[in-house]
């Protein structure tokens, strides 16, 4: 019996390769981008008819250096499951902070249960006038100079925290409104000397 040849390919594939298809790339990962810090490892205990539970609670926080920040909350059976999770939350829940000149555009406060907090634009270099979680997250952004005050007898991390971002988002929206009314008020100046 003669042998028969194995019918050879024009290309040689490697692992990786698919017939027929595209090869597989490796997509650049968006994570390493963003810097990360954990604010609060806490241990929480839940109590079950069998008896205790105990798991972990991550706070944490992702912020690129420029103007995008996010901050979320994970619970694991073990501390790195639970920091899995809530990098995982903090990808998803971005936000992004306006910034013009180095500070914020506009003058901010928000309530947050019992946190209530201000942020306020600051002359350049005043530099970053904050406290406590504040700071943390003002200085995973680019922002250069601000004031800020916690104004809430609240030390919870996670409140505080969270009464940040809302005041980013809110930031946001003044920030996009004004920029509309500002561009409604060109377009009619132009109009007008046109007309």
């Amino acid at each position: 019996m003669e042998k028969t040849e194995k019918p050879k390919f024009k290309k040689e594939f490697k692992p990786g390769m698919r017939r027929g298809r595209k090869p597989i790339m490796k997509k650049k990962s968006i994570e390493s981008d963003f810097d990360q810090k954990i604010l609060e490892v806490k241990r929480v205990t839940r109590v079950t008819k069998g008896g205790k539970k105990i798991s972990f609670r991550v706070a944490m926080l992702i912020g690129n250096k420029k103007n995008k920040v996010g901050f979320a909350v994970g619970k694991g059976v073990d501390v790195p499951s639970a920091i899995d999770k809530a990098k995982r939350s903090a990808m998803e829940n971005l936000i992004y902070v306006p910034i013009v000149k180095d500070t914020i555009p506009c003058e901010v406060e928000i309530k947050f249960c019992s946190s209530v907090i201000v942020f306020k634009p600051a002359k350049k270099g005043k530099g970053i006038i904050a406290g406590g979680v504040a700071r943390d997250i003002i200085k995973m952004t680019k922002i250069q100079d601000i004031t800020t005050k916690i104004l809430g007898k609240s030390h919870n991390v996670i409140n505080n925290a969270s009464a940040v971002m809302e005041a980013f988002k809110t930031l946001e929206k003044k920030y996009q409104l004004r920029k509309e009314m500002f561009n409604n008020k060109k377009d009619l100046e132009k109009k007008h000397a046109n007309s």
